[in-house]
């Protein structure tokens, strides 16, 4: 694999920013997880022939959603003690894919403090992390797929601004693109996306220069709390979702996290 960017980038940058080239996926988690509730949600994440395979979608109903997570990531780095992630690390989750989003009243989150097996995630009006955690949401707005960061520390961070991922997920309801994104916590509290061109061919490489930032993020370790990455697609609870097909998301194993 070539060097793409100038400068110095170690192995594994190159796997991380080129996630979106990737046939595989790393495993390195304790065990998955998937939750959905409500009318068409489901979630799905079977391992087989060295990759997860991930398939999410949020339904056609109110308050319906699905997900897909990971107990005790890469426990013997993540872990500041039992059950919980330790934030002063350097922890970077990169992953590509198809996203596809139709309804104005949904999203689509990747996140670490999930809500973990036993509940449903946080549904689209609510704040998306309620514990000490930090990640990204997708949303579709102004008739195209944007992001924010947002993050938990001693309390609900303010997210990042809405902003268009560089050539947008899905220009429609009915543009299917794929993605590749990189989240990152830098250990000191600073939150970072990192986002390439979607494309209409699996071929996405990240830019090394971060689309989004957000400061106060979590610095120490999260009490109680060991589910991460956790992936949802989730609807409004009051407002029926524009699209029957509200959020969907598909991987086929091309995710790495790192930890340092």
């Amino acid at each position: 694999m070539g060097n793409l960017f100038t400068g110095p980038i170690s192995t594994i940058d190159q796997q991380l920013l080129n996630i979106g080239r990737a046939k595989t996926g790393r495993v390195g988690f304790s065990s998955n997880y998937s939750r959905s509730s409500g009318a068409g949600g489901y979630a799905s994440a079977s391992f087989g022939g060295g990759s997860f395979a991930i398939n999410i979608g949020s339904g056609s109903a109110i308050a319906s959603h699905g997900k897909v997570g990971w107990y005790d990531p890469l426990e013997e780095y993540l872990q500041g003690g039992a059950s919980t992630i330790d934030y002063s690390k350097r922890i970077r989750f990169a992953i590509s894919g198809m996203m596809y989003m139709a309804s104005t009243n949904s999203k689509i989150r990747i996140v670490f403090s999930g809500t973990g097996n036993a509940t449903d995630a946080p549904f689209a009006e609510q704040n998306g992390l309620t514990v000490k955690g930090f990640g990204a949401e997708f949303a579709l707005q102004s008739s195209v797929i944007q992001a924010r960061l947002i993050g938990f520390n001693s309390a609900y961070l303010t997210p990042s601004s809405y902003t268009t991922l560089t050539n947008g997920f899905g220009e429609s309801a009915s543009d299917n693109r794929f993605f590749a994104v990189m989240i990152e916590s830098d250990g000191a509290g600073n939150l970072n996306l990192y986002a390439g061109n979607s494309s209409t061919v699996p071929n996405v490489v990240i830019s090394p220069t971060p689309l989004l930032t957000l400061t106060g993020g979590p610095t120490t370790a999260a009490s109680s709390n060991r589910f991460g990455p956790e992936i949802q697609c989730v609807n409004h609870t009051t407002v029926t979702p524009t699209s029957s097909r509200a959020a969907e998301l598909q991987s086929m194993g091309s995710w790495l996290l790192d930890v340092q």
